[in-house]
């Protein structure tokens, strides 16, 4: 009995062994197999060319052009540089326009101007200059300048003197009536030395043979002073007084 057990035995484990054998023999023909299939992929992939290599793009500088000007903490990085102009300076003001005294169309026209400040009337034309104004035209109503470039125009009521329409308003009062009987005139002499009776006087030289009168000259027109005859013309804005070279 106790032989057929151990012979029993013996085959059992002899079977154990050829299967732990068979069980190898399998495993190591899988790994075998798989091992072949590996290599015969990598030899065929092998095979084919590389693909091109991706180089890195180069870091261009304006790409961080934004970093570089909005910084907040630093101003002095913004490449934009504001230049700051000065205020233009304020236009100086006109200065007073001449004074009109009167004007004559013999010939050519000649308009009697006096600058501002300065009681000497001359004679001007069209495109003369006074002070700072170009004349550049003037008719019986408007004259027309020039300053920097700019047209001024006024009537001439406007720049009419008040120095020659005054000699003209004493000329054309009438003339003070004779005492009447037994009353005491005052002599030549003494009218003279009270101021009754005024020598009359050339103004300032208009240039042409012509000069104002002065104020206060109560002289009738036709007047004949030093060569010169007082003329009053009747014009749009009143009389106007002058003195003109008897030829």
């Amino acid at each position: 009995m106790n032989r057929k057990l151990i012979a029993l035995n013996l085959v059992l484990v002899a079977l154990v062994a050829a299967l732990v054998w068979r069980v190898r023999v399998r495993w190591l023909e899988t790994q075998a197999h798989e091992r072949a299939i590996f290599e015969q992929a990598a030899r065929a992939r092998a095979v084919l060319p590389l693909p091109p290599a991706i180089l890195p793009r180069p870091v261009a500088a304006v790409e961080y052009l934004d970093v570089a000007q909005k910084t907040l903490f630093s101003k002095d990085r913004n490449p934009v540089v504001v230049i700051e102009l000065p205020p233009p300076k304020p236009e100086p003001p006109m200065p007073p326009l001449p004074s009109y005294h009167g004007q004559m169309a013999i010939g050519e026209p000649v308009v009697f101007l006096s600058p501002a400040g300065n009681a000497g009337q001359k004679g001007y034309q069209a495109g003369d200059k006074i002070g700072p104004f170009d004349i550049v035209s003037f008719d019986r109503e408007t004259i027309t300048f020039d300053w920097n470039g700019k047209t001024v125009q006024r009537k001439l009521e406007e720049l009419a003197s008040k120095e020659t329409v005054a000699p003209a308003q004493a000329a054309a009062q009438p003339a003070s009536p004779a005492p009447a009987s037994g009353a005491t005139s005052l002599s030549s002499t003494g009218a003279k030395a009270m101021g009754a009776e005024k020598e009359p006087a050339l103004g300032a030289d208009m240039g042409g043979g012509y000069h104002g009168c002065v104020t206060g000259d109560a002289s009738p027109a036709g007047t004949i002073k030093d060569g010169y005859k007082k003329m009053v013309v009747q014009t749009m804005f009143g009389q106007s007084c002058h003195w003109e070279l008897v030829k």
